[in-house]
C-alpha cells in the first residue's frame, strides 16, 4: 500500500502545494484501515513529501525547484593552480550531494537559458566583465573580495586579518625588524593583507619595517631575496617576514639558502596560501590556511536561500584564515 500511496503523490506533485483527499477517502481508495493511511502519512511527513497545516488538511510539498549555478574563472587563474584545483573539487563534491547543476561559462559563450541562476566569480575580473556580468545575471557571487561593488555577493577570506595576525605573531615572537613582501595593489587580497600588516605594525613602538612589492611568484620571491639579505647584513638583528602567498615565500627561502642564510635561526618567514609545496620544503612554510571548506559550505547555503526566495542583498561573509605553525617560524 505505501509504495501505490507513494505513487499517488509522486503523481500529483506540482509546483505548489497540492491537498490530500482526507483519510476516510484515502482508506476507502486503497482498501485499507484509516489506522494504517494515518501510518503511512506520518512517515512521508517526516520524508518531507507531505506536510500538515492545521485546520486545513494535508498536502504534498512542492516540487523541488532544480538548483543551477555558473562559474566564471578569471583568465589569471592557472589551470593547475593548488588551490583553486582544491576548491573545484570540493565544490563539485557539495554541488552532487545537494543536487545542484554547475555550469561553466566563458564571456563569449554566455548561456541563455540559466541567467536566473546565480553566477559564481572565481578569481578578480576586470571591471568591464563585471559590468558586462552585471547586465545579464541577476545574482553575482564571488569568493573575492570587491570593495567597491556592493552589488555583489562576497564569501571570501578575511585577507586584512591575515595581515594583522601575520604582523601580530612575529611582534608576539620577539621580532623587532619586520619585512613584507607584498604583491600588487591592483589585487584586493595582497592588498588587504597588507593594509593588516601595516595598522598592526605601527599599533607597535620601537618596530622597523620595509614593505618590498613584486609578482606573486617564485621569481619574484626569489629576487626579492638579494633586498632581504642586503636588508639582513645591514640591520643585522633577526627578521621576521611575512610575504603575501607561498610561491614568493619558496623563492626567498630558495635564495636565502644560497647565501648562506638558514631560515628558522635568525629570520622567520610566514607565507599565505599553504600550497603542498609549503610542508615539502625545507624548512617547512609556515603559512595560513584557507577554509575552502567554510567557503563552500557558505556557497552551498547561499544558493539553497536563493532558491527558496529567502533575500541575500548586499550578503558578504568573510572567514577566518588559520595560522599553521612550521619550521620556518621560530621565537627569538
Amino acid at each position: 500500500m505505501k509504495e501505490e500511496l507513494l505513487k499517488f503523490i509522486e503523481e500529483n506533485r506540482r509546483d505548489d502545494y497540492v491537498k490530500m483527499p482526507s483519510e476516510r477517502e484515502l482508506s476507502e481508495n486503497f482498501r485499507v484501515s484509516r489506522t494504517t493511511i494515518r501510518s503511512a502519512l506520518k512517515e512521508f511527513i517526516n520524508r518531507g513529501l507531505l506536510v500538515q497545516f492545521q485546520g486545513k488538511g494535508t498536502y504534498i510539498t512542492p516540487k523541488p525547484k532544480e538548483k543551477n549555478i555558473n562559474i566564471i574563472t578569471s583568465p589569471d587563474i592557472r589551470s593547475d593552480d593548488p588551490f583553486y584545483t582544491k576548491f573545484f573539487l570540493e565544490l563539485t563534491r557539495i554541488a552532487t550531494k545537494e543536487k545542484i547543476k554547475i555550469t561553466f561559462i566563458n564571456l563569449e559563450n554566455l548561456p541563455k537559458d540559466l541567467q536566473d541562476s546565480p553566477l559564481i566569480m572565481i578569481g578578480l575580473l576586470e571591471e568591464s566583465f563585471i559590468e558586462k556580468l552585471g547586465q545579464i545575471y541577476k545574482i553575482l557571487i564571488s569568493i573575492e573580495q570587491y570593495l567597491t561593488h556592493d552589488e555583489i555577493i562576497q564569501i571570501s577570506i578575511d585577507d586584512y586579518r591575515i595581515g594583522w595576525v601575520a604582523a601580530d605573531i612575529l611582534i608576539n615572537y620577539g621580532y623587532r625588524y619586520l619585512v613584507h613582501m607584498a604583491g600588487p595593489e591592483k589585487y584586493t587580497a595582497p592588498y588587504l593583507r597588507k593594509i593588516g600588516f601595516l595598522d598592526r605594525v605601527k599599533k607597535e613602538r620601537g618596530l622597523e619595517h620595509q614593505i618590498i612589492e613584486g609578482k606573486m611568484n617564485w621569481n619574484s620571491g626569489y629576487f626579492i631575496g638579494k633586498d632581504i639579505i642586503d636588508i639582513y647584513k645591514d640591520v643585522k638583528e633577526p627578521l621576521g617576514i611575512f610575504a603575501a602567498n607561498d610561491w614568493m615565500a619558496i623563492g626567498l627561502i630558495q635564495r636565502l639558502r644560497e647565501g648562506g642564510i638558514k631560515v628558522g635561526e635568525n629570520i622567520s618567514i610566514i607565507g599565505c596560501d599553504d600550497i603542498p609545496l609549503s610542508k615539502e620544503i625545507v624548512p617547512s612554510l609556515a603559512t595560513f590556511k584557507w577554509n575552502i571548506e567554510g567557503i563552500i559550505k557558505e556557497i552551498s547555503h547561499l544558493v539553497n536561500d536563493i532558491y527558496i526566495g529567502k533575500s541575500t542583498l548586499n550578503k558578504r561573509v568573510l572567514l577566518p584564515a588559520r595560522l599553521i605553525v612550521r619550521d620556518s617560524l621560530v621565537k627569538r
